[in-house]
């Protein structure tokens, strides 16, 4: 009796860790694909499927799926000094950001092709040809800065952003069409080297002088203007008002009578001589 009850709990106890087993297994062989992501699924043979993993879970007993983000990714480029038109002079400092994404339909077919330039990231998802458009960017932006002089550069920002969203897409395209999408390129710092700095300070300097004495000229001409008009203005009234004088004087003389300019009437002169 106690032996047939020894052998029962046996058996539950082996059935029970049986059970926890096989729910491990089970854990373990399912791959969670969370939204903003695609699976990359890959057989027991090495091969490679060519349709994306949808957004779920997914049993993955003797295959391997591994998740790629569709999400936008950005790419930080820090510290890079390329040389300006001509090679004049070569840049401090240039930081700038890359922010794009891949099309989900494409994500096996990148998987495959550039399977050494992916990024894992720190939650375990793979951004997608990190490293290739990282490499590609940074050789885009030289060739922009290359199409700039040393001087000018620091104030066209806006114009070196579009260059190098521009080139990179292109660049891209040419061996992945309606692959890679480059939604942004954002420039955080473009610093020429110091000598270039204390030119275009000089150059703002002396620009700012030579306007600060253009309106100093303009303000002078202007109140010289004025001055004249209003001597002019002052040169006529004081003639009118001697004209004036010297015709009440003759009037008082008899030598002149005084009307209004819209008298119609009558002058009797009764002065006698």
């Amino acid at each position: 009796m106690i032996y047939v009850q020894r052998k029962d709990c046996l058996m539950k106890t082996l059935l029970k860790n049986l059970m926890i087993g096989v729910a491990v297994i089970v854990v373990a062989a399912c791959t969670r694909i969370e939204s903003g992501q695609v699976g990359v699924q890959r057989d027991f043979s090495g091969e490679y499927s060519k349709e994306s993993v949808p957004v779920g879970i997914h049993m993955t007993l003797l295959d391997t799926i591994y998740p790629y983000s569709i999400r936008e990714i950005t790419i930080g480029l820090k510290d890079l000094k390329p040389t300006t038109k001509n090679n004049t002079s070569i840049l401090s400092d240039l930081d700038f950001e890359v922010q794009y994404s891949v099309n989900p339909a494409k994500v096996p077919d990148v998987a495959v092709k550039y399977g050494n330039m992916h990024k894992l990231s720190e939650t375990g998802i793979y951004l997608p040809a990190y490293d290739l458009v990282d490499k590609q960017a940074k050789s885009v932006s030289a060739d922009a800065v290359a199409q700039f002089d040393a001087l000018e550069i620091s104030s066209k920002r806006n114009e070196l952003e579009a260059i190098i969203k521009k080139n990179l897409q292109s660049d891209l395209d040419k061996n992945d069409p309606d692959t890679f999408f480059i939604n942004r390129v954002s420039i955080s710092t473009l610093l020429p080297d110091s000598k270039i700095q204390d030119s275009i300070r000089a150059i703002a300097e002396s620009e700012n002088r030579k306007q600060v004495a253009i309106n100093n000229l303009a303000i002078a001409e202007t109140e010289a203007k004025e001055n004249r008009v209003r001597s002019e203005s002052l040169d006529d009234k004081i003639l009118a008002e001697k004209q004036l004088d010297a015709m009440v004087k003759m009037a008082d003389k008899g030598n002149m009578i005084i009307v209004p300019v819209d008298f119609k009437g009558t002058v009797i002169n009764n002065q006698k001589q």
